[in-house]
């Protein structure tokens, strides 16, 4: 057997072994997701160097597919937490945002069908006009689609978190832990500026963004994003397209009866859709190369007793195109889901 192969093989064990452990250990199973297609993690002992989540770099012959795919193959009673950080009673409105996200289903994560453009995000009283620095981290990801076999998911490059800058304020999917600046303006409206260049920066650990090109008051639904020329590989620039918005503020529904400060609190959630057009340098010359994602983001967000803390999650859908050959299989439900722990500090 070629040395290199062994290299492969090797590496491919470590990894399996590692996150059997993380299993093992932290294990927290959702009765209403399918165990066999995901995984999760938590914190490990500090003596321990786990790896770096969903996206590996053991070796150059393995790529972020191949890693993704033994992560699972590796963790069969794995479970990702989908839901937030909040339960809504039975009687609450089916169809809210809130009660999608409490229902721990990646089935009720589907596509959004627009008509009508959306307006822009409006965060609520307890963020605004503050500048929050973000803890942001990687929690487990999972694959629920029942129509789809896992290895044809996998194959496919183009799903939006197998490579870098495919999710554009998530850059690396699989980063242990990123920290960036979220600032919210006193009219509730966040610098989407500030926000994008801070998490790019940091995800990817160098100054890769150039320039970011917005403007809410003409077209709250489009963002472009130039990157330092020849510096990352996966992008030059990204065209981001919001195809549909909601958000809801609800009561915290487990309030602390001992501390009546907590029955106050709210939980703030809010999800977008977006279309992500990605152009980066291809092997042709003059001709750049371009590719579609299409994701949705679910935030959310819940208040403290402490003014200066948010805790929360972030729930990433990713879809596959209208253009992709295994579309009608799977059309509207989401073929991986990506999930992010949050905390928020003020500055």
């Amino acid at each position: 057997m070629a040395t290199h192969q062994k290299v492969i093989l090797l590496a491919v064990a470590c990894l399996s072994f590692l996150l059997c452990q993380q299993v093992q250990a932290f294990q927290q199973p959702t009765p209403t997701i399918d165990s066999t297609t995901a995984t999760s993690r938590t914190s490990r002992s500090s003596t321990t160097n786990p790896p770096r989540g969903m996206i590996m770099h053991l070796n150059a012959a393995i790529s972020r597919r191949t890693a993704i795919a033994s992560a699972a193959a590796t963790t069969p009673a794995a479970a990702l937490l989908l839901a937030p950080l909040i339960i809504i009673p039975n009687k609450a409105d089916a169809e809210s945002l809130a009660a999608k996200l409490s229902k721990r289903d990646a089935a009720a994560l589907k596509n959004s069908i627009f008509n009508i453009p959306p307006s822009a995000q409006i965060y609520p009283p307890f963020m605004k006009g503050r500048n929050w620095d973000v803890s942001l981290k990687f929690a487990g990801y999972l694959f629920p689609s029942t129509t789809i076999r896992k290895d044809d998911i996998v194959k496919n490059v183009n799903i939006p978190g197998f490579q870098k800058c495919s999710i554009a304020s998530i850059a690396d999917v699989g980063r242990e832990n990123t920290t960036f600046r979220l600032s919210i303006q006193d009219n509730g409206m966040e610098d989407r500026v500030q926000t994008l260049s801070t998490s790019i920066n940091a995800h990817l650990g160098y100054k890769a963004v150039e320039n970011v090109l917005y403007d809410p008051s003409s077209n709250p639904n489009r963002i472009s994003i130039e990157f330092v020329k020849s510096r990352t590989r996966n992008a030059e620039r990204i065209e981001l397209f919001c195809n549909a918005r909601e958000s809801e503020l609800v009561q915290n529904p487990n309030p602390n009866p001992v501390q009546d400060k907590a029955t106050n609190l709210k939980i703030f959630v809010c999800s977008e859709y977006v279309r992500q057009v990605t152009f980066s340098l291809s092997q042709e010359f003059g001709v750049a190369r371009e590719v579609i994602g299409n994701y949705a983001h679910f935030w959310t967000w819940k208040e403290t007793e402490d003014s200066n803390v948010l805790t929360g999650n972030v729930l990433t859908a990713c879809y596959l195109d209208p253009q992709d050959a295994l579309f009608f299989q799977e059309p509207s439900k989401p073929v991986a889901v990506y999930s992010h722990s949050l905390v928020a500090k003020r500055v």
